[in-house]
């Protein structure tokens, strides 16, 4: 950490703010003949005038150590009327320009050479974007920052390594995450006005919790993976009955507000929870959630066991889907019966998948582990039960295609 620090402390001597009140300012570290010209428009081709643009060295990154709000740059232009500025000279050899202005923004390079050689350019500003993902944390440590480089944006993540940035222009951006004493690099593409989710898997763990009931309102979260769905109840065909009530066929219930419960019998937090009762034999009611793209299913042939924590009795089964038109449709499943009032802990591994007999769309564990899209819980016949924390064992979140 020292020495991180000690790097870091290397880019001081350029944390100094320009004092002038012109409209068009200029550095005088490097004297050239021609002066470079750049014009900033908005969206619909009009100057951007009176909007201030920054400029760092392209490898600068915030002190972790500097808690000061104010923003860090070794100098600091207004565009003109025109949405002009101008630079007669430059301080290092690469440096950054960034623009955040109302919701648009801008951010590129700009080098010594250029500026030498005197030219004129236009940008035009574009929507800005949000930057958020997971560093993943080793045992010992507590949070990571996250830097990007060319800018003073710096962020502390949470206890679990969660982190964000909005209002970023669009750009290929170098990003810096210090964790404990290491540095991990990555680069992050942003476009014009889209969510990005930038996880930093050096750390990265063996498992995924699939499913986890903690929110009520949300119903369903994997914030690694960038996915926030509601999911779906159903049932199979009229005869069955759920509590609490489910739509009839082919309609689906996404309100699943009342199937979050109390997780009950000495275990804390919420599960969801679900009564069935079918007046024919083999018949079902289901919760589905969508876990991959239809177009990028996901490849979880690597999955060592699947472990969830329930009580109650009846059967369940676990069901992995291939679903969508550019697929070839099927599913695999696993039973369990269950026959506690108390939380156990169940595992399932990929042998005790029901063998492919084309029944159903029973398509075996070989062929649909390599091209999952959803993930369901079934209850058959008469079932009450409660569900909670599915957790894949021996594949890792990159396995998985962000949403």
């Amino acid at each position: 950490m020292k020495r991180l620090l000690l790097l870091l402390a290397c880019f001081a001597p350029l944390a100094f703010w320009a004092c002038s009140d012109k409209e068009v300012a200029g550095i005088s570290t490097v004297e050239t003949e021609n002066a470079f010209l750049i014009q900033i428009v908005r969206e619909d081709s009009l100057p951007a005038a009176h909007v201030v643009a920054r400029m760092r060295a392209v490898d600068f990154v915030r002190d972790i150590e500097d808690d000061s709000s104010k923003a860090i740059f070794f100098e600091e232009f207004t565009t003109d009327s025109l949405g002009q500025i101008r630079i007669d000279s430059l301080a290092v050899d690469v440096a950054t320009i960034e623009i955040v202005d109302a919701g648009e923004g801008l951010f590129t390079k700009i080098s010594a050479k250029d500026i030498q050689e005197g030219d004129s350019v236009q940008y035009a500003l574009e929507k800005t974007g949000s930057l958020r993902g997971k560093v993943y944390l080793p045992d010992s440590v507590d949070f990571a920052w996250v830097q990007v480089y060319g800018t003073d944006r710096l962020v502390k993540t949470d206890s679990e390594g969660f982190y964000e940035m909005d209002s970023l222009p669009p750009y290929e951006y170098d990003m810096r995450v210090i964790i404990g004493d290491s540095v991990v690099e990555q680069s992050t593409k942003i476009d014009a006005g889209e969510d990005v989710s930038a996880n930093v898997r050096t750390f990265e763990p063996d498992s995924v919790k699939v499913l986890d009931f903690e929110s009520a309102s949300a119903q369903f979260t994997i914030k690694e993976l960038g996915i926030s769905e509601t999911g779906y109840m159903s049932s199979t065909d009229t005869s069955v009955k759920t509590t609490p009530e489910v739509e009839i066929i082919p309609e689906t219930r996404k309100d699943l507000s009342e199937f979050i419960v109390e997780a009950g019998a000495d275990r804390e937090g919420n599960a969801i929870y679900w009564e069935t009762s079918a007046a024919m034999r083999g018949s079902w009611s289901f919760y589905g959630i969508w876990i991959c793209k239809e177009e990028s299913p996901c490849d979880l042939s690597a999955t060592d066991s699947i472990v969830y924590y329930a009580r109650g009795t009846g059967v369940i089964s676990i069901i992995l889907e291939t679903l969508g038109e550019s697929n070839t449709e099927g599913k695999t499943l696993a039973y369990d019966t269950l026959k506690t009032d108390e939380w156990q802990r169940r595992v399932i591994k990929p042998e005790n998948f029901k063998p492919r007999d084309d029944k159903y769309g029973n398509l075996g564990w070989e062929v649909i582990s390599q091209a999952v899209t959803t993930i369901s819980i079934a209850a058959y016949d008469s079932t009450e039960f409660w569900i909670d924390d599915v957790v894949f064992y021996g594949i890792k979140p990159s396995d998985f295609i962000a949403r």
